[in-house]
């Protein structure tokens, strides 16, 4: 491209680079656990554009387009932060052009089927407590019995040691009336 300002030839150079979209698929422990969150954010701080949803294939999987650069970072960073949990990252290239947001996003496939799964975690989690909280009572029985007894047992020192303090006492002062007698020979 050549552009004349005032009998001045400047050329400019564009250079473009190819905007790519891709298609992630991420097996493996991925579903319930925040990934979906941490994904969007290392998107969206790289500027990329696409979504991020959990499918009934126990996937999440993922559409993101930018520069090149940033996808091979972000793809990079999916690896790092999961590597014991993801079993498989499947990426492919789109060529079609399809409607992407603009700003990284989730989508929510279906709500109340995963609304369902959290509750059944939690509902887990609850019957767990549960049953720790009634170990804990029994526990917490026999701690008050060994309260009671360790109190009882202090209780029987404090006595014992305000008795000796006063026997040292008495006979602290009939030391005392030996070393005055004995000052005054």
């Amino acid at each position: 491209m050549q552009i004349r300002f005032n009998a001045i030839c400047v050329y400019v150079i564009t250079m473009q680079t190819p905007i790519k979209r891709y298609s992630i698929i991420l097996r493996g422990r991925v579903q319930h656990i925040g990934y979906r969150g941490i994904i969007e954010g290392t998107a969206r701080k790289l500027d990329l554009k696409g979504y991020i949803f959990k499918d009934i294939d126990n996937c999440v999987k993922i559409v993101v387009e930018g520069l090149q650069k940033f996808i091979d970072h972000f793809l990079d960073s999916l690896k790092d932060f999961a590597r014991a949990d993801i079993e498989n990252i499947e990426q492919k290239e789109i060529h079609e052009d399809l409607p992407i947001p603009h700003l990284f996003s989730r989508v929510a496939t279906d709500e109340y089927y995963e609304f369902g799964l959290k509750f059944d975690i939690g509902l887990d989690y609850l019957d767990g407590i549960k049953t720790d909280t009634g170990e804990v009572k029994t526990t917490l029985g026999d701690m008050n019995g060994t309260l009671n007894s360790i109190d009882n047992t202090l209780g029987s020192f404090v006595v014992e040691q305000r008795e000796h303090n006063q026997w040292m006492k008495e006979h602290n002062q009939r030391l005392e009336n030996i070393l005055v007698k004995l000052a005054e020979r």
